[in-house]
């Protein structure tokens, strides 16, 4: 086996020196020079016998010296992603730079959480370069059950140092505030395909950094996934979809909740055109919309769009449609959510054949309506908070009301309880990018999982989310949701079970207490390891890299992946 390696290594350096004689790129900008340290991103797919597999990459590695145009680095964090699956590097990898860095091989192992190994085998050729970074095109193989065979697209740009500046916070923020939260409800009777309504909105525009807090107000457990229609059912009526593992929330059980954190909308991907015509969202603005759905009832859905532009403060209109008092009809508003300013003044106008009413309120929950055992309502019911009433709006006619709080609003139609939406009022946008919030689990203080991932410290479920992807400038917010008071450090894995992480000084706090939380701001680029120094099978990731990147990492996914 290791002569075979060495013969395809062989073969892919000559390949490298063959190609080199037609390959000239006079402006490479991001060259990879001496000692300098770089982040390899990269996206693509994995082909085996009988499955194609999405994955992605996330190397740091920092060069060493040059010698006749070749140069050997090494690795310094590493994350591979296959099928929503997290490995980790393990080992000793072997990393070479050739033909003054036009070309690249990269040999190494890493690891799931259960232990399993993955063997990667790349080797990568420059096709592009600029000021922001060098393309390169990746081939090669990984090998784990089977061998996959590797097609990727790479940006490699180089890592700066990175720093971070720490600020002890002595409150939690455990809870969204108000001026940045969605709220979702998934309503009683959900779980009936007759149901006409399984969310309560279906469709939101929210801005980059709005949480979402789905509430299960049915009386059977839900979970709510991101992902991509691949195909209908036989008469066409219910779209299958596959996980893209952005979110996953896991059993969400009755009366209890899930928040997830919009970081970006990524606009190379569009909506299922059969589930935006289903919401009245014109083919041509489904760019960057999220779908979600419950992959135990696959015909719940649901639809998180960016917003095109937040209204300042001045004025805001949204409509009822035409032929929304039939719930047959499928639309009921121009825009299920509106997002505002304070001070906006949001004119609402029937364009019905029938009068309507706007109250404010809440949904009921399962504790609220009806008896054990009697049918779930076909449509939501609300409650009425008093702050909003609109009285009687007739065809044609309009109602205003000033929004002067933060917050979100809750409106619906008493008598057409199908009719209903947000208004989501919010402090103008600052230039610092939203914080992103961790929690430090309750009894992370007892190692769980297999031996192999406490003896090889590899992902876990002891912070949520345990791997993040930022823009430099973020502010990571880690809460003490244990009994216990923990300590977060950044390191160096070293591979020993004795002592596996190195300290490296980017993060260093002092005892969280149980309740108290930590901040740090991640400044540049580049990979950190994060982990607990008495509870060193605490551990995560952080990925730091600039808003330009494509490459994302979604929440943590419960796919069992490659194995």
């Amino acid at each position: 086996m290791g002569n075979l390696v060495k013969y395809v290594l062989l073969f892919l350096m000559v390949i490298a020196g063959l190609a080199a004689t037609t390959l000239y790129l006079p402006n490479a900008y991001s060259d990879l020079s001496t000692n300098g340290k770089y982040l390899i991103d990269a996206s693509g797919y994995l082909s085996g016998n009988k499955a194609i597999f999405d994955s992605s990459i996330a190397l740091q590695i920092t060069a060493g010296s040059n010698s006749g145009g070749t140069m050997q680095a090494t690795l310094d964090n590493g994350l591979v992603t296959i099928a929503n699956t997290h490995y980790l590097n393990s080992g000793v990898w072997q990393v070479s730079i050739l033909r003054d860095s036009k070309y690249f091989v990269i040999q190494g192992d890493a690891q799931d959480q259960n232990g399993n190994i993955i063997h990667l085998n790349l080797f990568g050729r420059i096709v592009d370069s600029n000021q922001e970074g060098s393309v390169f095109s990746i081939s090669g193989k990984i090998t784990g059950a089977e061998t996959l065979k590797v097609s990727y697209s790479a940006k490699v740009i180089s890592a700066n140092t990175v720093t971070t500046q720490p600020i002890q916070t002595p409150t939690p923020t455990n809870t969204p505030t108000p001026s940045s939260t969605v709220n979702i409800s998934i309503v009683y009777g959900g779980y009936d395909i007759n149901n006409q309504v399984h969310y309560s909105p279906s469709n939101v525009q929210v801005a980059s950094g709005t949480t979402i807090v789905w509430t299960n107000n049915d009386s059977v457990p839900h979970r709510i996934m991101s992902g991509l229609a691949k195909a209908t059912t036989t008469n066409q009526s219910t779209s299958i979809f596959t996980s893209d593992g952005k979110i996953d929330s896991g059993v969400i059980a009755p009366g209890q909740s899930f928040q997830f954190t919009i970081t970006n909308f990524d606009t190379s991907q569009s909506l299922d055109p059969k589930t935006a015509a289903r919401y009245g969202i014109p083919a041509n603005d489904t760019a960057g919309a999220i779908t979600f759905f419950d992959p135990n009832y696959q015909f719940m859905v649901g639809i998180i769009a960016p917003l095109a532009q937040q209204v300042t403060q001045g004025s805001a209109q949204l409509s009822i449609i035409p032929g929304a008092s039939n719930l047959a009809n499928g639309q009921y508003l121009s825009s299920t959510s509106l997002q505002i300013t304070p001070g906006t003044t949001v004119t609402i106008i029937n364009n019905d054949s029938v009068p309507h009413r706007l109250l404010s309120g809440q949904i009921i929950t399962t504790t609220q309506g009806g008896s054990t055992g009697s049918a779930p309502p076909k449509v939501p019911q609300f409650t009425s908070d008093g702050r909003i009433d609109s009285g009687v709006i007739a065809p044609g006619q309009h109602y205003q009301l000033t929004i002067s709080y933060t917050g979100s609003t809750q409106f619906y139609d008493p008598s057409f309880t199908w009719i209903n939406g947000i208004i989501l009022s919010s402090a103008p946008p600052t230039s610092q990018a939203a914080p992103i919030k961790i929690s430090i689990n309750p009894g992370s203080s007892s190692p769980k999982g297999t031996a192999t991932a406490q003896t090889y410290n590899q992902y876990n479920t002891y912070y949520t989310p345990d791997t993040i992807q930022i823009v430099p400038g973020t502010p990571i917010i880690w809460t003490n949701n244990d009994s216990i008071a923990h300590t977060i450090y950044s390191g160096v894995s070293t591979q020993r079970p004795d002592n596996p992480f190195t300290p490296d000084g980017k993060i260093s706090s002092n005892k969280i207490a149980p309740g108290q939380s930590f901040t740090v701001v991640v400044n540049d680029t580049g990979i950190i390891r994060f982990y607990d120094p008495q509870y060193t099978w605490m551990n995560g990731l952080i990925i730091s890299m600039p808003p330009t990147s494509s490459y994302s990492i979604g929440a943590a996914s419960h796919n069992p992946g490659l194995h």
